[in-house]
């Protein structure tokens, strides 16, 4: 099973992938050297040997022939030289490789004068006299250079164990104020930085549920308790049970509103984490959330229309629909009965945007600062639509924005744009 993968186990281990190169490739150097200086002193000796024939007597096996191949003398299993005719008296022995029995050898040939005709001397010596022996090869500075492999091999291992205490260290003195105390290294400046920057906004997303699970708890506590009024006022009188039907009823549909934002809160956070989002055509969810409230605009007897071209704009069917909800609801809630309110759909790039209008009677500058802010609405709002629409207008790329639309220097409705820019 292989170690687990560390910066520490990757650089020693390379480290020691090339220090074993530099020790092969050393010991190839070595082994050549050597192996040229055996093999240039076994041709010495052969040239040396039959320089000195037949003054002694010559222990290496020897054959002595004609020039055609003929032996008179010496080493029958020596075959004799095949180029015999190119040899000239007095020259230099030629070298070349043979066997005898099944044996490699090293041999060396020369024309030579036996009394009064002309030979081929032949000599031969095993081959195993060119190659070095251990002893020769691990001489000379191979053992110094492998020792001081391995020494700098020894003092990385003990410099990166160092290093890595030095980091672990600096990150578990990772403080919550998103500070380390211990001094850190300078190329983990822009890790430890980046995580500065999570740590931060982490803290900061933290303390925004906090405060909004908070809110949120108080806003469905009031309605319920409310509720718990009316339940009471209606079973101490006999009189009035249709009105304190009606209140509860009321009551119960703010306390429904507010779970289903908060419900939508929670999609739009699946939405933020899904990644890049896909076009898809916004006519078919500007008529989906029209049919869908369309009874309340029936019921205040609303003139509506919808104009436009269909056009294409990124985000998510399922939200772009709960943000059309949000902002018809919102424009049904504030239009007069007998009004008119509509939608206009404008697909001219690069500005593409869902405009939802109504005859309202426009918003009120003491508001404009707290528009988009949780719980912050009135005339019995929840005050989460408008937050929830610029949250899902955000995660589509898209900008929500509202406008009192002035006619004359007067207030004649309001305009909610969402935008895409370069879609």
């Amino acid at each position: 099973m292989l170690p687990r993968p560390s910066l520490r186990w990757h650089f020693v281990l390379w480290l020691g992938v090339g220090a074993i190169a530099c020790l092969s490739a050393a010991a190839g150097w070595r082994f050549a050297q050597v192996q040229r200086g055996y093999a240039q002193a076994q041709d010495q000796r052969l040239a040396a040997r039959m320089a000195a024939w037949p003054l002694e007597a010559q222990p290496l096996p020897l054959r002595v022939s004609r020039t055609d191949g003929e032996k008179l003398r010496g080493e029958a299993d020596l075959a004799p030289y095949p180029w015999a005719r190119d040899l000239r008296p007095g020259e230099a022995p030629r070298f070349y490789f043979t066997h005898i029995r099944g044996e490699l050898m090293r041999a060396a040939a020369a024309s030579r004068s036996d009394g009064a005709q002309a030979v081929v001397l032949q000599m031969a010596e095993p081959l195993a006299g060119r190659l070095p022996s251990w002893q020769d090869f691990w001489s000379g500075a191979l053992p110094a250079f492998a020792g001081g492999l391995m020494c700098m091999l020894a003092i990385a291992a003990c410099a990166s164990a160092l290093a890595r205490r030095w980091v672990v260290r600096s990150l578990r003195g990772f403080g919550q104020d998103g500070a380390s105390p211990a001094p850190c290294p300078e190329e983990l400046q822009p890790a430890l930085a980046r995580v500065r920057e999570l740590h931060d906004s982490e803290r900061l997303w933290v303390e925004q549920q906090r405060r909004f699970l908070a809110d949120a708890a108080h806003q469905l506590r009031t309605p319920m308790a409310v509720l718990r009024t009316q339940l009471q006022a209606a079973l101490e009188t006999d009189a009035g049970g249709r009105d304190a039907l009606a209140g509860m009823l009321h009551t119960v549909d703010r306390a429904t509103g507010l779970a289903n934002q908060l419900l939508s809160l929670t999609r739009l956070e699946q939405l933020r984490n899904a990644g890049a989002l896909q076009p898809l055509p916004v006519a078919p969810a500007v008529r989906e959330a029209v049919v869908e409230l369309s009874p309340l605009i029936s019921r205040k007897r609303l003139e509506f229309a919808l104009e436009g071209p269909d056009f294409s704009a990124r985000g998510d069917a399922v939200m772009l629909g709960e943000l059309l909800r949000n902002l018809l609801a919102n424009a049904i809630h504030y239009s007069p009965p007998g009004s008119a309110m509509g939608v206009v759909l404008r697909g001219a790039p690069p500005l593409c945007e869902i405009v939802v209008w109504d005859e309202g009677p426009g918003i009120d500058d003491e508001v404009k600062p707290r528009l988009f802010t949780p719980f912050s609405a009135s005339k019995g709002g929840v005050g989460l639509g408008l937050s929830i629409c610029q949250q899902i207008g955000e995660a589509m790329g898209a900008t929500v924005h509202l406008f009192n639309r002035i006619d004359g220097g007067r207030t004649v409705g309001v305009d909610a744009v969402v935008a895409w820019k370069g879609e």
